[in-house]
């Protein structure tokens, strides 16, 4: 993995910040596993991820008209 991509170069260094990375991640490869030995294959799991994308995406954009209406 590139040292620009690392988890520790993405977020705050904080040890509860560093803790749900990790947590983020295992998180992450279980879901993953599960999904794979369920039958779904990579094209469903890239599927899956941009649905998952477009929503944090959605979620990020209100938060921010929030944040621009408050000020």
């Amino acid at each position: 993995m590139s040292d620009k991509l690392a988890p520790e170069n993405l977020v705050s260094t904080s040890p509860l910040t560093r803790d749900r990375v990790a947590a983020a991640r295992i998180l992450a490869r279980s879901f993953y596993k599960e999904l794979r030995s369920s039958g779904y294959t990579a094209n469903d799991l890239i599927a899956l991820s941009t649905a998952l994308i477009e929503l944090i995406t959605l979620d990020l954009q209100k938060h921010r008209q929030d944040l621009s209406c408050a000020a």
